[in-house]
């Protein structure tokens, strides 16, 4: 599939730092899209202004998709507005560090409805038009936004680093589940991405994992951004359930 000025896209976690890379890549399309941001207005203003010279429709949906009756809501306002549903990238997440044993269950529980719950929500409620779109030749793609944590591990963050790997667990179902009907789902593991969660850390915290990599360095939310690209188009064509790591080749 080539994305056009006739695709459809949904991304959440679409105003800031991966989000709104993907974002400006599908602009770059003429795609239509539909961005979902959680409460940040002057990231979304923003994000709209930096769009408005590609000249591509555009749907900003304020929602909280931790609130699970949001997903649904989400997927109908989208449906409304461009008639169908062609991709569903699943980017929006949330951290919250700390020595898992102490961590209250509030804290980690609405960790696991935001990180996990939703986007499995979001790519149930939109998978009967994702089908149509698979039907009709157009696409019918789902890509979900894992984590090096998910794979490795990381510490002080158990409940994210789990979060994550369910994530992997849900993408491998759903494209069991969905890909006889054509739909494709597979989900990104990026490393360490140069985005504002990472900017506030100390580098002390990180700067090990960077020279275990193949590539020592921090990657860019672009570079993110076209490994989605490649699993939303028709160029992975033949990539079902996959976990595509985006590391910079994290060795340990």
């Amino acid at each position: 599939m080539t994305m056009d000025s006739t695709s459809i896209v949904l991304i959440t976690g679409a105003t800031r730092g991966i989000g709104r890379a993907i974002t400006q890549r599908f602009a770059r399309e003429g795609c239509r899209l539909a961005l979902v941001y959680r409460a940040d207005e002057a990231a979304a203003r923003e994000t709209r202004d930096q769009l408005a010279d590609a000249r591509v429709e555009v749907e900003m949906i304020r929602a909280d998709l931790g609130d699970l009756c949001a997903c649904g809501s989400v997927i109908d306002r989208v449906v409304a507005r461009y008639g169908g549903l062609d991709v569903l990238i699943n980017n929006a997440g949330r951290t919250r560090d700390g020595a898992f044993a102490a961590m209250s269950p509030e804290r980690y529980t609405g960790l696991v409805r935001e990180n996990l719950s939703a986007p499995v929500a979001l790519a149930l409620r939109a998978a009967p038009h994702l089908v149509d779109s698979a039907r009709a030749g157009r696409s019918g793609t789902v890509v979900m936004m894992a984590s090096m944590a998910a794979l490795a591990g990381k510490e002080g963050e158990v409940p994210y680093a789990a979060t994550k790997g369910g994530l992997i667990g849900a993408t491998r179902l759903l494209a069991r589940n969905f890909g006889r009907l054509g739909v494709r789902t597979n989900a990104l593991a990026p490393g360490f991405i140069r985005t504002d969660m990472v900017d506030v850390l100390d580098p002390h915290m990180y700067e090990h994992i960077l020279e275990a990599s193949a590539s020592p360095r921090l990657g860019d939310p672009a570079e993110v951004a076209e490994a989605v690209w490649f699993l939303a188009t028709g160029a992975s064509s033949y990539c079902n359930g996959t976990v595509h790591r985006v590391d910079g080749g994290f060795l340990r």
